[in-house]
């Protein structure tokens, strides 16, 4: 019985928990030439697949020094300008 209410108050804790991270994190900042950047880690970098060689919109989550999580939108060649398409 006590173990029950214990695991319900770890997963209601846990829920709470991963609902404020998601609020933490910021709406997209669009990267314009020359900005200064505070990246202490790099979470994800997030690529469309694509068969021709274009820029594409990519976007990368990080966390800044002060570890909130940021979001970053900039533009890139896409990886099929690597492999000669």
């Amino acid at each position: 019985m006590i173990s029950k209410k214990i695991s319900r108050y770890v997963v209601a804790s846990l829920g709470v928990f991963l609902s404020f991270n998601v609020l933490a994190e910021s709406a997209p900042t669009t990267y314009k030439y020359g900005a200064k950047l505070d990246i202490a880690k790099v979470l994800s970098i997030s690529t469309p697949k694509t068969h021709s060689c274009k820029p594409l919109d990519q976007v990368m989550r990080y966390v800044d020094s002060a570890g909130k999580v940021q979001v970053l939108k900039y533009r890139a060649l896409s990886d099929a300008c690597s492999k000669g398409h």
